[in-house]
């Protein structure tokens, strides 16, 4: 092939064009699977944390209303300060605070300890209770309790699990320690007892830290990476020991997200560039193979095609001089011609199968947007605890089926806008009656509420108080008054013939639809 000739001069253009595209392609592809990697990397570990944490707030939420709840019943018992001074009525309430609180602790996951101390200023420095398990039993051994006066109030060693509450006027989370008796580390909840705007005393729990720790150790991000609790930028969990070590940000080797706990620590979850690093570099070398075979193909190709564009012009060129010569009878071939867009598409086909070799991970959240309330992901989780719970060990509860009215028509009315006005104003009500209780959204106008323990037993008074607050609620639009009104549905569980939660929704759902007719009817 001559160097000078049209043949040469278009193939050595075309290949370079492809060689210079293809390395751009690769190096743009290259240049995007590593801002892509960045990029999903911050996500799946933000994400990752966010759904950790909220677990882990789940668990330290569950706590803290076990607690919250001993703080009620306690209150309960009491009219004013000065029955703590009655030694008679003292001793009935700790007697009767003590068989209550077993149960409590005994339904609290992790829980090692319970308590109740009062103000020495109004008794005397023992006056109080104090349960624990021993060495990893599952049995509660009752322990003369720490005799308050022996102590400056500054000692946060033996006393600052009651004066700390009482110095922050709220209930507070202390930090993590090692209990000598019974050999464990724990968290402790500890909630300061008023009545009449006068401090009485502190109720608390104790529980054990590994109830976190197992599930931070567990946490793992791709191959090597890890999560630990900090405190005040310490690290106080590393495995399942304390290391009070000083947490800094100079170490560059892992990108980090962290997300605060409603104990105040903070989880912090580490996903290693390394481990980012080989998976660029796996899908780089990917890449850069695929280019060059690409190119390398393309060349032959190119290279055929160009054979088949310079005869013709070739043919055209022998015509053009018969032509010179005088000759008219020339016959003129037309050739067949190949488009550049054909490998640009080429191009454009490896980009998508690349990127559609990129997967994206969504994880579920446990929150409904709108309401705040627990959502059918939560929900259905709660099934399947509960159907375990009946199957291994059947206990009292009810479920309430809810169903807000209305929401059509106000929708058509005056737009979702007003709709979803009308939803939160039922979401809170709702809540609000049932504090202590979980409450679901379990569709656009539907809500489910689960009754145990002391919510089971008072579920009467929280009706008639739900249903007040119903018959008082609405919401304005435009001028207009929108009243709340909500369908309900209640059933208990019954061990002789439920098998399944199924069982129980199922007839609250039915008494729900009921109760939403006998409504529609009275509107006649």
């Amino acid at each position: 092939m001559k160097t000078h000739s049209i043949q040469f001069k278009f193939l050595i253009t075309v290949i370079s064009a492809i060689l210079v595209i293809t390395l751009f392609v690769g190096g743009l592809s290259i240049f995007e699977v590593h801002n892509y990697l960045e990029q999903h990397t911050k996500e799946v570990v933000e994400l990752s944390c966010s759904n950790e944490a909220a677990q882990v707030n789940d668990t330290l939420g569950d706590i803290e209303n076990s607690v919250r709840i001993m703080e009620s019943y306690v209150l309960s018992l009491l009219k004013s300060p000065t029955d703590i001074t009655n030694r008679d009525y003292q001793n009935a309430i700790l007697q009767m605070s003590g068989e209550m609180f077993v149960d409590i602790a005994a339904n609290t996951d992790g829980a090692v300890s319970y308590y109740l101390r009062f103000d020495p200023s109004i008794s005397d420095g023992k006056t109080g209770i104090f349960f624990s398990k021993m060495n990893g039993g599952n049995e509660y051994v009752e322990f003369e309790p720490t005799d308050l006066t022996l102590y400056e109030k500054d000692d946060t060693e033996h006393v600052g699990w009651f004066w700390l509450p009482y110095e922050a006027g709220e209930p507070i989370w202390l930090n993590p320690y090692h209990n000598d008796n019974n050999d464990i580390l724990m968290i402790s909840f500890v909630i300061p007892l008023y009545l009449e705007n006068q401090f009485i005393g502190i109720v608390g729990m104790d529980f054990d830290y590994t109830v976190l720790t197992e599930r931070i150790h567990k946490i793992k991000i791709f191959d090597h990476g890890f999560a630990h609790l900090e405190l005040n930028d310490v690290i106080i969990h590393t495995g399942h020991e304390l290391s009070g070590e000083k947490h800094t940000d100079d170490d560059d080797t892992y990108f980090k997200s962290s997300e605060k706990l409603a104990n105040g620590m903070t989880l912090v979850m580490f996903a290693s560039y390394d481990d980012i690093t080989q998976i660029r570099h796996d899908i780089e070398a990917k890449i850069m193979l695929a280019v060059a075979l690409l190119a390398l193909v393309f060349s032959f190709i190119v290279f055929w095609i160009v054979k088949k564009i310079v005869k013709p012009l070739r043919a055209l060129t022998d015509a053009a001089v018969k032509l010179s010569g005088g000759d008219y009878d020339v016959k003129i071939e037309q050739g067949n011609t190949y488009e550049i867009q054909q490998l640009s598409t080429a191009f454009d086909n490896m980009l998508v199968k690349l990127r559609e070799h990129k997967k994206i991970q969504h994880l579920l959240t446990y929150r409904d947007s709108l309401t705040g309330l627990r959502n059918t992901t939560s929900y259905k989780a709660w099934i399947v605890d509960f159907d375990k719970k009946i199957q291994d060990e059947p206990f009292p509860f009810g479920v309430m089926v809810l169903d807000l009215n209305h929401l059509k028509e106000t929708n058509d009315t005056y737009g979702h806008n007003v709709g979803n006005k009308l939803i939160t104003g039922a979401a809170q009500i709702i809540s609000d009656s049932f504090k202590r209780s979980p409450v679901f959204r379990i569709g656009g106008d539907e809500f489910l509420v689960i009754l145990q323990n002391r919510d089971f037993e008072d579920r009467e008074t929280l009706f008639a108080s739900f249903d007040e607050a119903c018959a008082n609620a609405s919401i304005d639009a435009d001028g207009a008054t929108i009243p709340v009104r909500i369908a309900k549905g209640f059933s208990t569980f019954d061990p002789d013939t439920d098998t399944q939660f199924s069982d129980v929704f199922n007839r609250a759902d039915a008494e729900m639809y009921k109760n939403k007719k006998s409504m529609k009817m009275a509107l006649v």
